[in-house]
């Protein structure tokens, strides 16, 4: 093991997009009473949007109104060698009236229950990844 690097990859844009249409959990990061908040959202991938089902008026709405939000998706093996993540950076807005029902129509579900019926969309800015290969050498 000593002298092994692993090896790092950065991801196209297609990657980072073909990974985030193949899940539906990820995490917000918003700001919350001054301090930053890292939050597990199911989300659905539509079109160049991230869609995310959550409490009205709880705290990820107050946190994504109209605000830059981090969302990062990850698959990393149990023993840290090996995985990948993307994080997409963009605005974050609350979504009502048709915006809603056309979330709504995507069939996203809140993992929670019910009375998670606030759409977000956050809008992807920039959206970078990179994978963690097997140590080299």
């Amino acid at each position: 093991m000593t002298g092994s690097i692993a090896a790092i990859a950065q991801l196209s844009r297609d990657e980072c997009l073909a990974r985030l249409a193949m899940t539906s959990i990820g995490r917000v990061a918003v700001t919350s009473q001054a301090l930053p908040a890292v939050v597990p959202v199911n989300y659905s991938l539509v079109g160049n949007n991230i869609i995310v089902r959550t409490e009205v008026g709880g705290m990820v709405a107050r946190g994504c109104d109209g605000t830059v939000v981090a969302f990062e998706i990850d698959d990393l093996a149990a023993d840290g060698r090996t995985g990948w993540s993307v994080l997409v950076v963009g605005v974050a807005e609350l979504l009502d009236g048709s915006p809603a029902i056309r979330a709504m129509e995507a069939g996203l579900v809140s993992a929670v229950g019910p009375g998670r019926d606030q759409f977000i969309a956050i809008t992807i800015a920039r959206l970078t990844g990179r994978s963690v290969g097997p140590p080299q050498g």
